[in-house]
């Protein structure tokens, strides 16, 4: 049995009218914004508050959040700025489909199964793909992909900064250079 991909959105529209790219795209600025203008000046507020009220039950906890603060702002920044410019390329570039090979990060060069026998679910390895002679992963964060992936849909030139999504559209995220070591590509006979 074999699953055909979802078609193409057309190629003279940008990948951001796609219906379930734009969902997505939209969510993630949403996560990002509630959280730099929201989260953040309420935790500071908070901070403040404590400390002019001389809440002492609160110190302990406010104390561990100054330590770790200082961390997740950055991080909640960089996710920030990587949404917006994910969006950029997905407002400017239309979805196009393009030929990629999963990689599996190893020294060994095996490959997994494509199903987990005790559950009958389709595996998924980190994102690790070969985009003609590049070999990209997801930024900023972590990202799950098919072991039977070969086509992707891709807005903006395949490579570094691009954004990709599995068949779709529905969930893109941006590609940099992995700096990781991957077996070298099977060459076949014929070539």
């Amino acid at each position: 049995m074999t699953t055909s991909s979802p078609p193409l959105p057309w190629a003279s529209h940008s990948a951001v009218k796609h219906p379930p790219t734009r969902r997505a795209i939209h969510r993630r600025l949403i996560r990002q914004a509630v959280l730099l203008l929201v989260a953040w000046p309420g935790f500071f507020l908070a901070i403040v508050l404590a400390v002019a009220t001389d809440a002492e039950s609160f110190i302990p906890i406010l104390a561990r959040g100054i330590f770790v603060a200082p961390v997740l702002l950055p991080l909640n920044i960089w996710g920030a700025v990587t949404a917006l410019r994910m969006h950029r390329r997905l407002s400017t570039h239309p979805w196009r489909l393009v030929k990629c090979e999963v990689v599996v990060p190893s020294a060994h060069g095996w490959r997994p199964r494509e199903y987990d026998p005790a559950t009958g679910r389709e595996m998924r390895v980190a994102a690790v793909l070969r985009i003609g002679g590049d070999v990209l992963t997801v930024t900023p964060f972590k990202r799950n992909v098919s072991v039977r992936l070969t086509q992707i849909w891709c807005a903006g030139p395949p490579g570094p900064g691009a954004v990709v999504s599995e068949p779709g559209g529905a969930r893109p995220f941006r590609l940099a250079r992995y700096k990781g070591t991957v077996p070298n590509p099977v060459v076949s006979a014929a070539s």
